[in-house]
């Protein structure tokens, strides 16, 4: 169980919660498994942060209304989340599933909603998968086919839902939980389009924020623009500054990786037949560790055979300038230290150096 933020008794937290909200409340009532004698309900942003007694199998409380948050229920390993939505709100934790249904049709009515929906399309394209496998009379080729075929399908829907949800809830947190659910799924358009759609306050959602980051960042580092320079302190002690590798009159490749990535680590021998190929003076590559333990790092480098130049310990600092959301990130930075190319995976890697190096 977390530590509580203010050290007074449970009993006297949960009146001070329902002092502070005004005529118009969230009121939150629910059940937990049988041993479970209180709930810990957290939301962050209303500075909610107390521990709720279970009187007879329940507990309740009141909170403040503020839609455009979300708050937790929980106990043990169960949990569930909640929109403070001025409605009656019943949570049940339980092993088989946790909920938090609303009584009402405001944003958490939207939110369960939502969730329903993700749930059965899941449901769906778990069926569909076992079908298609099942087939013994699909070729691989053919079950591969009606695989992806399939997932383009679910995931269309899922987005579309996503887009009328955000469209339909502008103003509140279910804005904020559909477009992090479908957000992996949109081009960067797409984001832009969405997050302009967003009322004032779900703007200033930290998630939103986060994200509007991301995407300027993708913008002043997107494919024709100058790098941008970044020093951190490497696992040796050392400061160590990228443009000591990039703008030196080399095409240089680099690769955005850390020692947990499988991805990552399918893609070192597409890498080092590149580097082994091409390197030379016009050509070279670097690996920046983000994300990861130097020690991690190191090992996994040393194993898999990564014998070119590398930066360890950059952790976030990379990521955040260069907006990247997901590894492995492999770009190929011209002589200038202009970015080329971006998102180069497989094949694709040594074609795009190919290519330049041809120019």
């Amino acid at each position: 169980m977390k530590t509580i933020a203010k050290l007074f008794p449970a009993a006297a937290i949960a009146v001070a919660v329902v002092s502070c909200a005004s005529s118009e409340a969230t009121r939150i009532s629910g059940i937990a498994p049988e041993g479970i004698d209180s709930v810990y309900v957290t939301v962050p942003q209303m500075d909610v942060d107390t521990l709720v007694p279970m009187t007879r199998g329940k507990f309740n409380l009141a909170l403040p209304v503020d839609e455009t948050v979300a708050g937790v229920v929980e106990a043990g390993n169960y949990k569930v989340r909640f929109i403070p939505d001025g409605s009656k709100i019943t949570v049940t934790l339980s092993d088989e599933k946790c909920t938090a249904k609303s009584r009402g049709n405001g944003a958490q009515a939207a939110l369960d909603g939502f969730i329903a929906f993700e749930e059965e399309l899941s449901g769906r394209l778990s069926q569909e998968i076992n079908g298609i496998r099942q087939d013994t009379t699909l070729t691989e080729t053919e079950a591969s086919t009606r695989l992806d075929g399939i997932y383009d399908e679910i995931i269309g829907e899922f987005v579309g839902k996503g887009l009328e949800t955000i469209a339909s809830n502008p103003d509140n947190f279910v804005a904020v939980y559909a477009f992090s659910e479908i957000s992996s799924s949109l081009e960067d358009e797409q984001i832009d389009s969405v997050l302009n759609t967003l009322g004032p306050k779900i703007s200033d959602n930290p998630q939103i924020v986060r994200v509007k980051k991301e995407l300027q960042s993708k913008k002043t580092t997107a494919e024709g623009c100058m790098f941008t320079d970044f020093i951190i302190p490497d696992s040796d002690g050392k400061s160590v500054s990228f443009s000591e590798y990039i703008g030196k009159g080399k095409y240089v490749l680099v690769d955005f990786w850390a020692s947990w990535c499988g991805p990552c680590k399918r893609e070192i021998p597409n890498i080092r037949d590149v580097y082994k190929k091409y390197k030379g003076a016009k050509f070279d590559v670097l690996s920046i560790a983000v994300w990861d333990k130097p020690e991690d790092t190191k090992k996994a480098a040393a194993e898999h055979g990564v014998i070119w130049n590398q930066i360890i310990n950059a952790q976030t600092i990379p990521t955040e300038i260069y907006g990247i959301q997901g590894i492995p990130q492999i770009m190929l930075f011209g002589p200038d230290g202009t970015i080329l190319k971006r998102d180069l995976r497989g094949e694709g890697i040594e074609a795009a150096v190919k290519e330049a190096l041809g120019k």
